[in-house]
């Protein structure tokens, strides 16, 4: 008996591959309705693919281009090689759930996880026995606190509002100087997603943005959230309790975005539960460790800082490597990058 709790992306992958493999599976969550609330931006690089076939159902767009503004209205645009892709966290959370449950999955809808003793869960009022408990139960995991694998862990916030704007539809836009960074992900040429990541108050720089970018528009809805930042010390396999995705904070410190790391270590604990950890942090945290330490760097960066990287950026060879590597695996393009331009090599000093 294996029991998931969380029906989030990572959940549902695991418990498809776990009841595949023809295990007795139990997915546990604890809001009526998979999918929501959202709390996610819905763009992810092209190399999902690899782990998931994107169905017409769930895909919302195609990004075919950037273009990243510096503090003083300096800009970089670039092409992707291959799209990037908007996506409907609902639709795609519910897919990857269906596909679970025909594989042999049982679901448990307003199913809250209170704690549990060894091998017997707290589910509602109800005691459940497991012989494994997997978290995938979001940032604030119950079942990492449950298990004394919370780690003192740190976030960083979102806000998002979907709205409706006039912008180009292949075109997502970038901004450095509201928060950590900002966005303008389009659904389509007059929908689109603008949100803000940030320490403190990402409502505030998210004002500032909205006023710059598109004043006066009608707001559709409103998505903030808590994120993880990624630590390296991270327990995620303690006897029988697994953490996978945001509950174990595999998520990129540089975007943010933690789906396609999460998947991976999904599928990496789904292979081989005895060695998860060991394999995870190979595979899986090695990215993650350098997306931290590019995070680290960036925090101590000043405006100044920004406009010169920007102005580096535009030249052909950066750029080249901007349009043609995936920004899910920094230790493919980081030896290129400082290649193309050496003096990236004096941002390291934002470390110390």
């Amino acid at each position: 008996m294996i029991s998931i709790i969380g029906a989030g992306p990572s959940g549902n992958h695991i418990a498809y591959l776990l009841a595949k493999k023809g295990n007795e599976v139990n997915v546990y969550e604890e809001h009526l309705k998979i999918g929501s609330p959202v709390q996610c931006t819905g763009i992810v690089t092209s190399e999902i693919e690899k782990i998931i076939s994107i169905k017409k159902e769930f895909l919302v767009n195609k990004i075919n281009q950037a273009i990243i503004y510096s503090p003083d209205g300096n800009s970089i645009q670039f092409k992707f090689n291959k799209p990037d892709l908007i996506i409907s966290r609902e639709k795609f959370d519910q897919y990857l759930a269906d596909r679970a449950m025909k594989a042999g999955a049982k679901y448990h809808l307003g199913s809250r996880y209170l704690g549990n003793d060894g091998k017997k869960l707290k589910i509602n009022d109800k005691i459940v026995a497991t012989d494994y408990l997997i978290g995938a139960d979001g940032p604030f995991s119950r079942v990492a606190r449950s298990n004394g694998m919370y780690e003192g862990r740190k976030f960083v916030y979102g806000d998002q509002f979907t709205v409706k704007t006039k912008c180009e539809k292949s075109l997502v836009e970038f901004w450095l100087g509201y928060g950590m960074f900002s966005w303008l992900v389009p659904e389509d040429e007059y929908t689109a997603r603008v949100g803000v990541v940030a320490y403190q108050h990402p409502d505030k720089h998210l004002k500032k943005l909205m006023d710059k970018r598109c004043p006066k528009t009608k707001i559709l809805s409103r998505e903030p959230g808590a994120i993880p930042l990624y630590n390296p010390k991270q327990v995620i396999q303690k006897n029988n309790v697994y953490l996978v995705g945001d509950a174990a904070t595999q998520v990129k410190a540089t975007s943010f975005g933690g789906l396609v790391h999460g998947l991976e270590a999904a599928e990496i604990l789904a292979k081989d539960m005895k060695n998860y950890q060991k394999n995870c942090r190979k595979k899986v945290g090695r990215e993650l460790y350098l997306s931290l330490l590019i995070r680290r760097a960036l925090d101590n960066f000043k405006e100044e800082d920004y406009n010169q990287l920007v102005r580096m950026f535009n030249k052909n060879k950066l750029k080249k490597v901007l349009e043609t590597k995936s920004r899910d695996y920094p230790t493919r393009f980081i030896v290129d990058l400082l290649v193309a331009e050496p003096r990236l090599l004096k941002f390291v000093t934002k470390l110390i």
